[in-house]
């Protein structure tokens, strides 16, 4: 039998090589920008990332005979983080991606496979992508775990009757594995499928389109010993397991220790073009997603399992992007982005819903583009909720961060050009609260409640810089790209409680990457 990983790396090979084969067929939109400019330049990234997001305007934001075909070497490390995290990670990266059209239709294909080794991490046994579901397991001894993530995503758009009807379809198909090597040692492995389906009306100063969308997943997760001795005692508290079933509703689960996660979600969107004018364009993007989980344990039963938690969650987001062209060497951008996120439990220990989550956030970035020159801006806030009624534990807060950042291109010769970028940003928490019974919540909760408290609430300067050196040839092109981050936090607020880690001041993110421009 072929290895489902495998058959996910030939279909992204395939369509990489698809694309590119259609690109010597057909005459692209944006001729008049060179690749390493389209891949590289904030005015261009920004387009191109809505368009990701909002596949009915791939025909519009996304440049035809061009990919990309990369790899990228990224290292973390520090103290200061939130409970779950890891004091070290490196992460190694394969992606590739492009966009063609063929025949009145147009295809865009990306692949990626991540790679990432975390040493250590620790609270959790987790993907790492349903960070605010209420079930899972973990341990406060550390463990080094690593990841493997294949993900590929498609769109496709066909427009019939003279242009003015276009059909789209956007799949999403991602693919996990995640263990750990030592006791207490994990072993997770989660998929999620999405198709979106849209149609639309286009005319001359406006288009619109409505979506459908449906999708499903799954999460397995089963935790172990090599060393039986643990399985009998709880003498050693680093090696005992926990499961969590609310917001710091833990419990000591020694044996038999698995779940299984059956994830569905329906949803629907609208997309929504203006052009008043050549200089001016509008866009405005809208979803509405309803998320449901099914925390399950195989058993004898007759339904062959048993239920264990049920969490449902709507999400609903907004975007609105404006681009402004000046003159051939002036733009400007605005977006604006909103997201809401609410999320309630059925906990089948109790028979009734005690864990609820609510986050909201929204962001404001500004763009000035003038020749060689780019000036971005940017505003966020947040406000996130968790409560537990079987413990009545409670997390409230609110975060701002505001940053800025300069871009530049020299040209050092014909042939070769670097980009720089220079960026520092500022997150605060202006309101927070919580509230931990001293009684309801045992010590391993307690260790992550107090210690994402301190992460969530804690002050934070963050600088970084990007370099990408780039070849300028009509075809063919490299380019190397190298990033530093680092992060300072301030004052901690203060706390009744002491937790086992203390949480550091700095991280460090340092990353290297090649890419062939074809």
């Amino acid at each position: 039998m072929i290895d489902i990983k495998q058959i996910v790396i030939l279909t992204g090979l395939f369509m990489t090589v698809s694309v590119s084969y259609a690109q010597s067929q057909t005459e692209s939109v944006l001729d008049s920008v060179t690749a390493e400019t389209y891949w590289y330049r904030p005015e261009y990234v920004m387009m191109h990332d809505m368009a990701v997001r909002n596949r009915v305007w791939l025909p519009n934001e996304t440049k035809n005979k061009t990919s990309i075909l990369g790899v990228s070497q990224a290292f973390n490390k520090g103290e200061f983080q939130p409970a779950q995290g890891a004091d070290k990670v490196s992460q190694f990266g394969v992606y590739t991606e492009g966009k063609t059209k063929w025949k009145n239709t147009d295809f865009w294909g990306r692949f990626s496979y991540d790679r990432s080794s975390e040493d250590s991490t620790a609270m959790r046994h987790q993907t790492r992508w349903n960070v605010d579901a209420p079930f899972y397991f973990g341990s406060l001894r550390k463990n080094k775990y690593n990841r493997e993530t294949y993900k590929l995503d498609a769109g496709i758009q066909r427009a019939f009757f003279d242009n003015r009807l276009p059909v789209s379809l956007a799949v999403d198909y991602r693919l996990g594995s995640h263990y750990s090597n030592n006791d207490p040692r994990g072993n997770l492995n989660d998929m999620n499928l999405q198709f979106e389906m849209t149609v639309g009306h286009n005319l001359p100063k406006l288009s619109y389109h409505i979506s459908g969308i449906w999708g499903y997943g799954s999460e397995r997760a089963e935790v172990g010993y090599k060393n039986d001795k643990y399985t009998t005692n709880t003498d050693d508290p680093l090696y005992v397991n926990w499961v969590m079933n609310g917001f710091g509703n833990a419990e000591e689960q020694l044996k038999q220790i698995n779940y299984f996660d059956v994830i569905d979600h329906y949803g629907v969107g609208f997309h929504i073009l203006l052009k008043p004018n050549t200089a001016n364009k509008i866009y405005f993007n809208g979803r509405y997603v309803n998320e449901k989980q099914s925390f399950r344990k195989n058993d004898n039963s007759v339904q062959t399992y048993q239920l264990l938690n049920d969490y449902s969650k709507d999400i609903g987001e907004v975007e609105v992007l404006w681009s402004r062209q000046f003159d051939g060497r002036r733009s400007m951008k605005w977006l604006i982005m909103a997201k809401t996120e609410s999320g309630d439990d059925f906990n089948y220990s109790y028979m009734a819903n005690s864990y609820v989550y609510q986050k909201d956030q929204a962001m404001l970035k500004g763009q000035y583009n003038l020749a060689s020159v780019q000036l971005t801006g940017n505003l966020s806030w947040s406000n996130m909720k968790k409560m537990d009624g079987a413990t009545d534990n409670l997390m409230d807060l609110t975060q701002l961060q505001s940053g800025i950042a300069l871009y530049r291109t020299f040209k050092i010769t014909d042939q070769f050009n670097i980009l720089g970028k220079l960026g520092y940003q500022r997150k605060w928490s202006p309101q927070h609260e919580l509230e931990v019974p001293v009684l309801n919540s045992a010590n391993f909760a307690k260790q992550i409640l107090y210690q994402d408290y301190l992460y969530e609430t804690a002050s934070s300067n963050i600088w970084s810089t990007a370099w990408v050196w780039t070849s300028h040839r009509p075809r063919n092109n490299f380019s190397v790209q190298f990033q530093v981050d680092y992060q300072r936090r301030g004052e901690l607020v203060p706390i009744h409680f002491n937790i086992e880690d203390s949480i550091g001041k700095d991280w460090y993110m340092a990353k290297l990457g090649v890419s062939y421009l074809f």
